[in-house]
């Protein structure tokens, strides 16, 4: 250190580094638990047909004997949907929490034996467009928040899902941003476009990047971190894409799309 002004810059960069990495290894170990209870909750089901029936029964009765924060009906609905959204996630645990092998194949099994009331958010059937087609799973557990794939798991199409996975990796979207690009209709316009690239630069230029603690600034990890909150009012996203929805009535080009997807994951390795 030749200088006071070295010092100080040593000290800031040692502290945001180390500081992004705790919030990574936070934020991958409450996607991890949250999608672990959501497999013991499908296989506690799977168990015989007739619990398949309890649904909403099952959920509270687990969120009222289970004493964890956060454990709410609520969000083990959600975890449960999280599982079966993202079975690839499997691949990224270690061998002491890794469930058994297959997980991936079970899946069909999973979803034909549940009632359509248990997996609003998953498509039974995946498009034969994009379906084979994701992110690799140790990307989505360290670059994406818990509250990014609880946006994303309401998405049954596996190609939009699939493109604003990247659009968000790449852009490092705040969650905010993400609601505000699924309102707008960005997978449509980006189907619609014959430069779809084109529209991902200058989306991109616009959006202000998340810091990477800002990961762990949402509800889920202050209750996986047991963080007492005050109640809060959040505004509501305006909702913007009602005109766009009028006027956009044809259905992107899916073929377009998986090529553009398939050019940003070779990009992601």
């Amino acid at each position: 250190m030749n200088n006071f002004k070295q010092l100080i810059t040593a000290i800031e960069q040692t502290h945001q580094r180390l500081q992004a990495q705790a919030a990574g290894a936070v934020n991958q170990a409450l996607i991890i638990r949250n999608w672990l209870i959501g497999y013991y909750i499908v296989e506690f089901e799977q168990k015989g047909r007739e619990r398949a029936k309890y649904g909403q029964q099952l959920l509270d009765k687990i969120a009222a004997t289970v004493k964890i924060n956060g454990i709410s009906a609520t969000n083990l609905k959600l975890f449960r949907q999280f599982y079966l959204a993202y079975p690839q996630i499997s691949q990224t645990l270690s061998d002491e929490l890794k469930p058994p092998s297959n997980t991936e194949n079970q899946i069909v099994r999973i979803r034909q034996t549940l009632s359509d009331e248990l997996v609003p958010a998953i498509q039974n059937t995946p498009s034969s467009v994009g379906a084979s087609i994701t992110v690799p799973p140790e990307k989505v557990i360290s670059r994406l928040s818990f509250s990014h794939l609880t946006e994303l798991t309401k998405i049954g199409d596996p190609l939009k899902r699939c493109f604003y996975e990247l659009e968000c990796i790449k852009g490092t979207w705040s969650i905010r941003e993400l609601k505000r690009q699924i309102n707008s209709l960005y997978f449509e316009r980006s189907g619609l476009s014959a430069q779809p690239e084109k529209l991902s630069r200058l989306v991109q230029e616009k959006i202000k990047p998340q810091t990477p603690v800002d990961i762990v600034k949402n509800i889920y990890a202050f209750e996986f971190l047991d963080i007492p909150l005050q109640p809060v009012l959040e505004e509501s996203d305006l909702d913007e894409h009602l005109f766009i929805q009028k006027y956009l009535i044809r259905l992107p080009n899916k073929g377009q799309l998986e090529d553009h997807i398939n050019e940003e994951l070779k990009k992601l390795q």
